[in-house]
């Protein structure tokens, strides 16, 4: 009899949507060069350390991660490197002291699967929502240009990785799905804003959240149903979001996790 599949834990599930304005919501990043010297910057972290970006897109004031490592820490530890280094590079560029970015980054937990896919196409379509263009395509300093297979020299994205968060076999299956998705979205109407994908602690399905739900130690927290756009992978239609009365840091995010 062979061995029975351990169940997956909560951490085994979860990728990281990473949100981050500028600070008091100023445009420091609305002259292209910072925006491409930023993602510049994404590619030397993915590089050097051991995060996954799994998507991305670069706004004029502020930016979208999704991430996926092994452990909470090493997102940490990136991102240090990375809003650090970026700030600095704005602030040499303009001869300027002071904050680039406003405050702490806010992480979201997104389960993986269908719930990661609503995410994914949650950032690509960000400047179509925005209303500064109207397709993905248009807009350089995103990811969706590697989704794509459009951009092959210094890729960001770790496509493998994103393709098995997605329970997806092959490339060219997801590119076809990806694409036909973009398309059959927009066909459906102006994208609207989901706030719970940049706000939530979580988004999952109920017993993933519930579960997580359980960790919390920052007070009570709600769980609440998601509308799915009927473009959309019809397990998607089951997302939650979880929502705490105050920030989550990092380490609290970690703690929540490695418990069993």
């Amino acid at each position: 009899m062979g061995r029975r599949a351990r169940p997956r834990g909560v951490a085994e599930q979860a990728c990281v949507h990473v949100t981050h304005r500028c600070h008091g919501r100023e445009f420091l990043l609305r002259f292209e060069v910072d925006r491409r010297r930023y993602r510049e910057r994404l590619r030397q972290m993915a590089l050097a350390y051991p995060v996954s970006v799994l998507n991305y897109v670069i706004t004029s004031n502020h930016v979208h991660l999704l991430l996926w490592a092994a452990k909470m820490e090493y997102i940490s530890e990136g991102l240090r490197f990375l809003q650090g280094t970026a700030a600095q590079d704005y602030n040499r560029r303009k001869h300027r002291e002071g904050a680039f970015w406003s405050g702490r980054y806010h992480a979201t937990l997104i389960q993986k699967g269908a719930h990661l896919s609503r995410c994914l196409y949650y950032i690509d379509l960000n400047m179509v929502r925005a209303g500064r263009v109207k397709h993905p395509a248009q807009w350089v300093c995103g990811g969706f240009h590697e989704l794509a297979g459009r951009r092959q020299r210094y890729r960001i994205l770790d496509v493998p990785c994103l393709l098995r968060c997605l329970e997806m076999k092959t490339e060219v299956e997801f590119r076809d799905w990806h694409l036909r998705t973009i398309e059959d979205v927009l066909a459906s109407g102006p994208p609207v804003r989901e706030p719970d994908w940049s706000r939530a602690v979580a988004v999952g399905d109920e017993a993933w959240v519930r579960r997580l739900a359980g960790r919390v130690t920052t007070g009570r927290c709600q769980v609440t149903a998601l509308a799915a756009p009927t473009p959309f992978d019809a397990r998607a239609a089951g997302s939650y979001a979880l929502s705490a009365p105050k920030p989550v840091s990092d380490g609290l995010v970690a703690t929540w996790l490695s418990k069993p």
